[in-house]
């Protein structure tokens, strides 16, 4: 039996070592896919410039590619300053909605109090009139 429990611990300790050397097999074709996938990127720019370097040599790539990147860099920089003039529109937009939106509630606020005031009046009036009305009967 101890002989036996030696044997399953040896067993155990086999099992966890086979589990970690397949995670780390995981790990590594994982890594190794990712390596072609780099490899296979690498492999078409080297076919892209060897495609161009038959027509330019690599100063003139060099001036192009720079060139390229100073045209980028400008077209950032008025995008960036576009961007920041329509957020400044729209901040003064935003602005003057808010402006016009309050004097509009000021306005229905004062139209809301004539309607009252008059609907008050209007009934006074109507009092006047059936006074009047009784009075006339009266008289």
């Amino acid at each position: 039996s101890k002989s036996s429990e030696e044997i399953k611990q040896q067993n155990s300790e086999l099992s966890e070592k086979v589990h970690s050397l397949v995670s780390q097999n995981s790990a590594m074709k994982l890594d190794m896919e990712d390596l072609h996938k780099k490899l296979e990127m690498a492999e078409l720019m080297i076919q892209q410039f060897s495609n161009q370097a038959g027509s330019l040599d690599a100063n003139q790539q060099l001036q192009m590619a720079l060139e390229e990147k100073a045209s980028l860099e400008t077209q950032v920089a008025q995008l960036s300053e576009s961007l920041h003039q329509l957020q400044a529109e729209r901040d003064q937009y935003v602005e003057k909605l808010k402006e016009e939106r309050s004097i509009w509630q000021q306005r229905v606020q004062q139209l809301s109090e004539q309607v009252h005031t008059m609907a008050e009046e209007k009934e006074k009036h109507r009092a006047q009139i059936r006074e009047l009305e009784a009075n006339v009967t009266e008289l």
